[in-house]
């Protein structure tokens, strides 16, 4: 992480009004590309069951990629 940066700087608004909390960006992405997934397929005719398990798999697996991914690039081996 960089130091210089402002805290505040990974960050997006919500709902402008008074004491607005600021969302994370990689959580906002997060949730809309999962339920943009889980519509899709909605969309495209498969049954519930069969979206649940699509997108549990692929968290799995991205949360593999990304622990490999940060692990290969980090300067201290975890």
């Amino acid at each position: 992480m960089n130091m210089r940066t402002h805290a505040h700087a990974s960050c997006v608004q919500g709902p402008v009004r008074k004491g607005s909390p600021l969302l994370p960006v990689p959580a906002v992405v997060i949730i809309v590309v999962v339920l943009s997934l889980t519509a899709g397929l909605a969309a495209w005719g498969q049954n519930l069951e069969t979206v649940i398990a699509t997108i549990t798999v692929g968290g799995l697996l991205a949360v593999e990629l990304v622990r490999r991914t940060v692990a290969i690039f980090s300067a201290h081996r975890v």
